[in-house]
């Protein structure tokens, strides 16, 4: 458990370094920007955000009371220490969960995403930033995961599967957003040499941007199922007409059921 713990510390302490470069800078840039319209319009009492680095990206949120969870104390936004697999908090206690790239460095991203849905109250929202594999972001990861840095060492989850996971966990989809058309390179001119499409590429929400934002609301059942009262339909005798019913004859066989 130490091990695991010590090394979710260094990944941490390294990605809030990483955010500092360049390229860094322009990943957060992005991913405020996609956030802006999805977090201001949601409302509650309660905000929690899980992130891969000590950044806040909350801030444009209504929300009154915004707390993150981190894996060590010796951070600035430190405000709730534990595992993010294991959030300690009562179930259904918050209005909205932030997931930046915390999913990307989950070593447990089911058993994350439980965790998430136990804490949500229903209707609640939840927010997930990933990057995506399928970009130029997602071949560099590949090629440049043995490299030990930051972000390429990283767990790569497509949009599509975890919209998957998200429904089988009863959330309804409601928006994802793609962004970061820039090429993966720590240069600044070149950050803004591949940038030159990249905002024709993000208003038509191109699959191809290096990070997407998922925005969720986890379904609101009812306390009690409504369910229609079962009848039974009588069975149509072959060459009669629609209203009239024909019992079936007490020798012929049932048909069996498949399973």
């Amino acid at each position: 458990m130490s091990n695991k713990k010590n090394k979710e510390t260094k990944s941490f302490a390294e990605m809030t370094e990483w955010l500092q470069t360049p390229l860094g800078e322009n990943l957060l840039q992005t991913e405020l920007s996609l956030l802006e319209d999805m977090i201001n319009r949601r409302f509650g009492y309660h905000l929690l955000q899980l992130s891969c680095a000590d950044i806040a990206v909350y801030d444009d949120s209504p929300i009154g009371h915004k707390f993150s969870l981190t894996p060590s104390t010796k951070v600035k936004n430190a405000s709730l220490v534990a595992q993010a697999e294991a959030i300690p908090l009562a179930g259904e206690s918050v209005d909205m969960v932030v997931l930046h790239h915390a999913l990307d460095y989950s070593g447990d991203p089911h058993q994350l995403l439980r965790e998430v849905d136990r804490v949500l109250i229903a209707g609640g929202h939840l927010l997930i930033i990933g990057f995506n594999p399928f970009s130029t972001w997602g071949a560099r990861h590949k090629f440049g995961r043995n490299s030990g840095k930051s972000p390429w060492q990283s767990n790569l989850l497509s949009s599509m599967r975890l919209s998957d996971w998200l429904e089988l966990l009863d959330f309804k989809i409601e928006q994802v957003h793609y962004g970061l058309y820039c090429l993966p390179i720590n240069s600044s001119k070149l950050i803004r040499y591949s940038s030159f499409m990249g905002k024709l590429a993000q208003r038509l929400n191109w699959p191809t941007g290096g990070i997407y934002v998922i925005s969720a609301k986890k379904q609101a059942l009812p306390m009690t199922p409504i369910r229609e009262p079962w009848k039974a339909i009588p069975r149509k005798a072959k060459g009669l007409a629609l209203g009239d019913n024909a019992s079936i004859a007490p020798n012929q066989p049932h048909n069996k059921t498949l399973h």
